[in-house]
Formats: structure tokens, sequence, C-alpha cells
């Protein structure tokens, strides 16, 4: 049988890490052909107007795709940034470049609408890459998730490195405990880049308002800060974390700490950027508490491999690995039967475009490898 050492790409979604993975697709193809003995090609881009599919074997031009990155980023739909092309139905799109061999498909977008799309692909045989985290958070009762986590494991197509830590190996290294027979005890981590920079900030003196607007300023939060400040983001790691170690549960049964109070979760960011400062009180009251037991705030996930699953503020100790935690950085500390006195951890930037394109780039070769072998 000859192998097929050809991949072809499907992006879904080309924001912030969408358009940093089709860049790092682009500049880094001659080295995968080298190294991997693949030959990495995009097939096709999705977006909500439809999708971009390539006439050509070869994959859709570098300068094309360069320039709906940048307008994308400019604010544009994919259908104003493809003008002058014709948009097809993604489901069609996957469905042709399966025809041609082995296809991935890349999801950074953001929703849980992308799940229907995505468990078809799996379906007619192509992989999947997530960044995406929503997806994996739906319900155990949806049909949807059941198939998406049902090739999840070691032996399916679908893998999902970026959804925790952005390019960190954490997955990977739960896999490997796993896999190796290692039992998990308890995972405790601070999942968050954006509420990482936040609490640092607090924690230097600054009010909880100045902290949040810095965030903003520099590109750490959503465009609304409440949706990084309402848990909702972490409460899904942890649930991925969770139904990775084999713990069948659901977002409802996570305890998360909304940090908005339901005064402020309605309007727009502006109205709710306008006011932030009336929490200041509350938060120097318990960052003063914290220091005064040489501790300070974090924003931490625990997952047990049996109990409560939480995440919230908690006070940590400043000596701590997770008390020393600065800006934008994750750690994650994996207590298991092997690593039960000295813990295993895994501590770096937890955010960023370029990290998390090559948390999915990473495992779109592992899956093009495995997916080679079989053509």
């Amino acid at each position: 049988m000859t192998t097929v050492s050809r991949v072809t790409l499907v992006l879904v979604g080309m924001g912030t890490v969408g358009g940093e993975t089709i860049e790092q697709v682009i500049v880094n193809r001659d080295l995968w052909w080298k190294t991997h003995g693949l030959d990495v090609r995009i097939g096709a881009v999705i977006g909500l107007g439809g999708a971009l599919l390539s006439a050509a074997p070869d994959g859709l031009p570098d300068d094309l795709l360069r320039g709906i990155v940048h307008s994308r980023r400019a604010g544009q739909a994919l259908r104003q940034a493809t003008s002058g092309h014709e948009l097809v139905d993604p489901a069609e799109a996957i469905a042709l470049l399966i025809n041609q061999g082995p296809v991935i498909v890349l999801d950074a977008a953001a929703g849980e609408q992308t799940a229907p799309l995505l468990a078809r692909a799996l379906a007619s045989g192509a992989g999947v890459v997530l960044s995406n985290k929503a997806p994996l958070a739906l319900s155990l009762g949806n049909p949807l998730g059941a198939e998406l986590w049902g090739m999840a494991g070691p032996r399916g197509h679908l893998r999902y490195e970026a959804t925790c830590g952005a390019g960190l190996p954490v997955i990977s290294t739960l896999r490997t405990l796993l896999d190796t027979g290692d039992e998990p005890i308890e995972i405790v981590g601070a999942l968050s880049g954006t509420l990482g920079a936040i609490f640092t900030d607090l924690g230097n003196g600054a009010t909880f308002s100045e902290s949040v607007r810095a965030a903003k300023a520099n590109g750490f939060t959503e465009p609304d800060p409440r949706d990084d400040l309402s848990g909702l983001d972490v409460a899904r790691k942890a649930l991925i974390l969770a139904r990775t170690i084999g713990r069948r549960v659901d977002l409802a049964d996570i305890a998360v700490e909304n940090l908005v109070p339901e005064r402020l979760r309605d309007g727009s960011a502006a109205q709710f950027l306008d006011r932030v400062a009336d929490l200041d009180e509350v938060w120097a009251r318990r960052a003063e508490a914290a220091r005064q037991g040489d501790a300070t705030l974090k924003y931490v996930a625990t997952v047990p491999a049996g109990g409560p699953i939480a995440v919230g503020v908690r006070e940590v100790p400043t000596s701590s690995l997770l008390g020393a935690l600065q800006g934008p950085e994750n750690v994650i500390v994996m207590r298991t039967r092997r690593y039960a006195r000295n813990p295993l951890t895994i501590v770096g930037p937890g955010a960023g475009a370029a990290v998390t394109a090559a948390g999915m780039t990473g495992d779109m070769l592992a899956l093009g490898a495995l997916l080679t072998r079989r053509g």
C-alpha cells in the first residue's frame, strides 16, 4: 500500500488563534515535510458565512489566506473578507476534501455551534483538533457531546491539548499518566491567564478596577471582561480535566465563583467598566486579609478524583508555587499515586495566540501521522 503523506486542513474560525494557526502552517510547512514526511495544506476555511474551499489540490494560496486573516482581524465577516470567491456549505466542503485523502478539522472558534460539524467530520473519518472548549463542555445527555468524547481517547481522532493551558503539555501529560496506569488524586491549577494577570496586579497593590482595566488594555481579556470574570472559561477547563480522568460530570456540577455581582451583569461592557470601581473596596479587604496571613489571592480550579469540583478565589501561601504565579502564567499541579508526595507541576504561559496555535499544530502533527499511516 502506498503511504499517503498529504494532510489537508480545514480551519474553523480565523480570529486571533485561527489566524496565528494559519500563519504557523504557512511558515512551517517545509519543516514538517522534512521532519515528519507530511505535506500539509489548508483546503478550506470556515466562518459564519460558509466555507471557502480550494479548487486546487495544493490548497488555498498563502497570499489569499493571509489576506483573509488580515480582513477578519479588521472586523470583516468571512463573506466580506473573501469577496469575489464563492462560499459553500461547510459540511459539503469537508466531505469533498475527505474524498481526496486525510483531513483534519481545526476548531479555533468559540461556542458550541461547531459541535454538529465536528461530529459529522469525525464520523466520516476526519481528525479534529480543538482550542474551542465549548463543544467538549456539552452536557452528558447531549448526543453530540457523547460522540466527541467517544473519539477523544488514545485511539480516537480528536485532540484537545489547547483547551487547557494553551500550548502547555497539560492534556498530553495527563494522558501519559493515565495510559501508564497511574491513578489521579487531585488536579489543582490556576488555569486563566486573564485572571492570573488581574490577581497579580491586585496582590501588588492595584485596585480591582485598575487590575481589570490593565488586563483589558494588555489584550488579556475578552472584549467584555465579564466573560472572563464569570469563571465560565475556567469551569470548562476544569470540566475537561475532570472528564479526561474519567469523571462523568457536567458544568452544572461544578461550583463556580462569579466575580461579577448580579447588579453588574446587565448592560454593555463599557457600562460595566464605568462601574467596576464599585468592587474595589471588597477586593481590597480580601487582598489585605490574605496578606495578613502571608497569602495571596488566586483564581483556582480544584478537580479531585472524587468529590466536589470547584473554581473560585482562594487564599494561597505566597511561598507556594501557586502563590508565586505572576501575570498571565498558568500553574497546573497534578497529584497522583506516583506523584503523591511531590506532585507533577506544569508552569508557563496559559494565554496568547502563538502558544495556543502551537498547541493546535502539535496535535495536528500527531493526528496527521496517525491518519496517513492508516491511509
